[in-house]
């Protein structure tokens, strides 16, 4: 009798935990995806009732299944853009919270003797103007320009800060504003794509997140500046901490407050915390809040 009333508690007890684990989506960003990836699990661990399903897609992706309401949580590396925000903000219930900070790093094979790059010079071979790598000092062998996709937020960043030239102030931007990447880009859908494609292509270039660069591929990492007059510096968190890398950004979590629930506001706290921060800076990039001190009475 106490053994079948045991058997009975005990499947009691793992009914109640099934009813009430909760399942949050994460779409979005393919930079963020391996950070968020740690982050959850790491919540999951802690918080045993939540179940995070954490999916890809791009930048454009997240923030288009937040506006139809099949994603809790969009991942973004980018601002948004007017319509999106006056698509999720109309009844002023759009959250939107920084979570990290990352450098946008331009990757070669570790075989290029390049190892540094300015602006302008990424910017002419990614428009297809230079296409040939001695004429930024290389050997003489043809540039395999590879981009990502339009769903992709570091795509739109890179675009905007380095192809239309808008780091150099805005009379450089208004003069190349119409500038686009190369119709002979190779195009690829997210980052595993991008490291295979220049693993096994020497001549080849492109860009992601500099976690993902650091973390995930032995692929070399150039040195970027401005302009030729700057120190080119690699993209590293001690270098965005200390201002000397110039192309990073912030990456945000957007979400809606009247549909979010208490799974969101858990998941948000948890990132945003100790433990969440330290999954930060794991992954490789900066993290968004100070860490915590521990102040000894005297």
């Amino acid at each position: 009798m106490k053994f079948t009333y045991s058997i009975l508690l005990v499947l009691s007890i793992l009914l109640t935990q099934c009813k009430k684990q909760e399942k949050v989506v994460i779409t979005g960003s393919e930079t963020m995806h391996s950070m968020i990836l740690l982050v959850s699990n790491n919540f999951m661990k802690e918080y045993t009732n939540y179940s995070i399903d954490v999916r890809g897609g791009g930048s454009g992706e997240g923030i288009s299944e937040l506006i139809n309401g099949v994603t809790d949580i969009a991942l973004s590396s980018r601002e948004l853009t007017e319509a999106e925000f006056e698509k999720l903000n109309r009844n002023q219930t759009l959250e939107s919270l920084v979570v990290a900070y990352d450098g946008a790093a331009f990757i070669v094979h570790p075989n290029n003797p390049i190892d540094n790059i300015t602006l302008e010079q990424a910017s002419d071979i990614f428009t297809g103007k230079i296409k040939n790598w001695k004429e930024v000092g290389g050997l003489d062998k043809p540039i395999q320009v590879v981009v990502r996709d339009s769903y992709s937020g570091t795509a739109h960043y890179i675009k905007e800060h380095v192809v239309r030239q808008l780091d150099l102030g805005q009379s450089h931007y208004f003069k190349n504003k119409q500038n686009d990447y190369s119709k002979e880009a190779n195009v690829l859908i997210n980052n595993e794509e991008i490291i295979d494609f220049v693993n096994k292509n020497p001549d080849s270039i492109a860009y992601m997140g500099m976690g993902i660069a650091h973390f995930k591929s032995k692929l070399k990492l150039l040195k970027y500046s401005r302009t030729k007059e700057e120190e080119p510096v690699l993209p590293t968190i001690e270098n965005i901490i200390q201002r000397k890398y110039k192309l990073s950004r912030a990456l945000k979590l957007f979400y809606k407050s009247d549909k979010a629930g208490n799974k969101v506001d858990e998941f948000v706290k948890y990132i945003l915390s100790e433990p969440g921060q330290k999954g930060v800076l794991q992954s490789g990039y900066l993290r968004s809040t100070l860490p915590e001190v521990e102040v000894k009475a005297k």
